[in-house]
């Protein structure tokens, strides 16, 4: 899969649908997050009654399907919570139907997906995402989105995932008192294709996370700050270069 520039539009749950994600200059948008069981779609409507912005269907996969079609021809991900691997396995069929990425969220920090062993569940549980990695891996190209910040050997989770059949690994290097660990960006980006995120406000740190080892560069926030960020992005030589993955 190749791409035309290294920039990427991170999940955003309740926010990345298809009319969000076509606007981006990225050259890859990821949709979502998205709930492919009825396990995570009752956690997302906890979570929505408490302010969280959520993307809440009546059938998660028409209305995952639906987003796909609306998309047209962008490269994109499906970003996916499920409390089972049945869903992260039926997503994966879709998402393979339409020649797209699946990214298994195990990056979710709500307390409605980790109790429903979903989300960041999965970063402390490495035993079970690893089976899922293993299973989603055989049907479509599946990259794993995991939050940094917490006291366990991510070099070691990185090597497993790769070996598991994982395409790339998409990193939110957060430091907890703010800032990106562009170290663990690094460290991780030797087993594999490493998407860096976290702290990708402007060009100096794009390229920082380029130089650290990403391959490619992901936001979020600062694209709802600034709608043109990606375009004043592509003012870099180094960010508007094409990579493939």
């Amino acid at each position: 899969m190749r791409f035309e520039n290294r920039l990427v539009l991170s999940a955003m749950a309740g926010i990345n649908n298809a009319e969000f994600c076509r606007k981006q200059k990225a050259s890859l948008v990821v949709l979502g997050g998205f709930n492919a069981d009825e396990g995570a779609m009752e956690a997302a409507r906890r979570a929505a009654e408490r302010g969280r912005k959520e993307f809440i269907f009546p059938d998660p996969f028409e209305g995952i399907e639906r987003e796909i079609k609306a998309l047209g021809r962008k490269k994109f991900a499906v970003n996916v919570r499920s409390a089972t691997i049945e869903g992260y396995l039926d997503a994966a069929y879709l998402v393979e139907s339409y020649s797209g990425i699946l990214e298994i969220n195990a990056h979710c920090r709500q307390p409605e997906f980790i109790s429903a062993r979903c989300g960041e569940w999965l970063l402390f549980n490495h035993e079970k995402l690893l089976e899922i990695v293993k299973a989603v891996s055989k049907i479509t190209t599946t990259s794993v989105k995991i939050r940094g910040g917490h006291n366990m050997d991510y070099p070691a989770l990185a090597r497993k995932l790769f070996e598991a059949g994982c395409d790339a690994i998409h990193v939110d290097a957060m430091i907890p008192n703010g800032g990106c660990n562009f170290e663990l960006i690094g460290a991780v980006s030797r087993y594999g294709f490493v998407i860096g995120n976290n702290s990708f406000t402007d060009i100096e740190s794009g390229e920082r996370m380029i130089r650290a080892g990403a391959r490619m560069v992901s936001a979020a926030r600062a694209v709802l700050r600034d709608r043109n960020f990606f375009e004043k992005m592509l003012e870099s030589d180094l960010l508007s270069q094409p990579v493939e993955l």
